[in-house]
């Protein structure tokens, strides 16, 4: 599986806890040289106008999701919020 494949699946995904305005994806080797998937989100309202649970129920979701679509092909699935900014500074959220 390509990260466009999960960025295909993850754009037809409804009913999600909050609203997702984008999807970043990558794959490659994490820090212990494991097989990983990178999912940042990139949310519909700003960070802190999102409840913490909404958060973490769409953390956990996408990351038992996207687990499910890899398998084998990647032993962790890391889910983070990202502000947006493409260019420049950009902040990472946990």
């Amino acid at each position: 599986m390509t990260t466009a494949d999960i960025e295909s699946r993850l754009r037809k995904l409804h009913g999600l806890p909050t609203p997702v305005r984008s999807w970043i994806v990558e794959m490659g080797p994490d820090s212990t040289d494991d097989p990983a998937v990178w999912v940042w989100i990139v949310l519909e309202r700003e960070f802190d106008e999102v409840d913490p649970s909404e958060r973490a129920d769409l953390r956990d979701l996408l990351r038992a999701t996207v687990r499910g679509w890899v398998g084998d092909e990647a032993h962790w699935v890391y889910v983070r919020f990202h502000d947006g900014v493409l260019s420049g500074s950009v902040q990472m959220r946990g």
